[in-house]
């Protein structure tokens, strides 16, 4: 679909070939009224298409909604989604249509649900390497409830007295959950961690074998994390992906409007203390 403003410009490039107002724009099909019509605040939407392209710059994988509710707490006021839709058509800003995961038919529902903040974690690996062949193992910790990142741990490897080493400071720093899910991998299931969480009165939640689509909620961040992160950004070593990654997941706890969430990010919502 042609826009007004590209019709308005092929009638200008006929008129700069000799071709008269009233002809060309017969032949393009636009009124001779809309060549002088004026907007009435084109100066105000030029600075709201500035900021809109800056952000989208900024957070490529964010789509129109995202942008402007981002834009919304920056300006202290609620813009109009299609306002935003408007400037961001303008300014092909598109993003790249995905293509739809294919689902298993008959799948199991998830039978426990979260209900409260800490009655849910789960937790599972996403893998990366650096450019210097660093291998990347990341520990991802999320909060069903709040949808909120508790841990991105970066290693090398991540064995089991890590593992239990991670969820023992989690624990200090927000509080014990009631149970946390996960697959069946073989540092989830030692029988270390079991005898830890054991102790610690936490029900370990196994999905059945081959059923990611029941870890749904940590599935759907590992999707966001390496989209919005590892997929954009460069890391040279472990060292430093640990840096980058930790200051993704501060910006997704703190920053990133999430659509779950009535578009505010999870930590607004959570209202949980933070230790720097």
């Amino acid at each position: 679909m042609v826009r007004p403003d590209q019709k308005r410009a092929a009638v200008r490039m006929m008129q700069a070939h000799n071709v008269s107002q009233r002809r060309a724009c017969q032949e393009i099909g636009v009124s001779r009224s809309s060549m002088v019509y004026k907007p009435r605040q084109p100066f105000k939407d030029e600075v709201l298409a500035e900021s809109v392209k800056a952000l989208s710059e900024k957070y490529p994988r964010f789509g129109y909604r995202r942008i402007g509710v981002m834009l919304g707490w920056e300006m202290n006021e609620t813009i109009n989604a299609k306002r935003i839709y408007r400037l961001w058509t303008m300014l092909n800003l598109q993003l790249p249509k995905k293509r739809p995961r294919r689902r298993r038919p008959g799948t199991d529902p998830i039978k426990l649900q979260s209900g409260h903040i800490n009655h849910v974690w789960s937790y599972d690996f996403v893998s990366d390497r650096a450019a210097n062949g660093q291998k990347l193992k990341i520990l991802v910790v999320v909060d069903e409830y709040t949808r909120e990142c508790l841990a991105l741990e970066v290693a090398a490897s991540i064995r089991t007295h890590h593992l239990i080493d991670t969820l023992s400071r989690l624990m200090t720093l927000y509080g014990r959950p009631k149970f946390i899910r996960s697959d069946n991998g073989p540092e989830f299931t030692a029988k270390a961690v079991i005898q830890w969480l054991t102790d610690n009165d936490i029900g370990p939640a196994f999905i059945k074998p081959g059923s990611p689509w029941q870890n749904a909620y940590v599935e759907s961040f590992n999707g966001k994390f390496r989209d919005e992160c590892l997929n954009r950004e460069w890391f040279y070593n472990r060292k430093e992906a640990a840096v980058i990654i930790e200051k993704w997941r501060n910006h997704y706890n703190h920053e990133r409007p999430h659509s779950s969430l009535d578009k505010q990010p999870p930590a607004k919502v959570s209202g949980r203390k933070y230790v720097a």
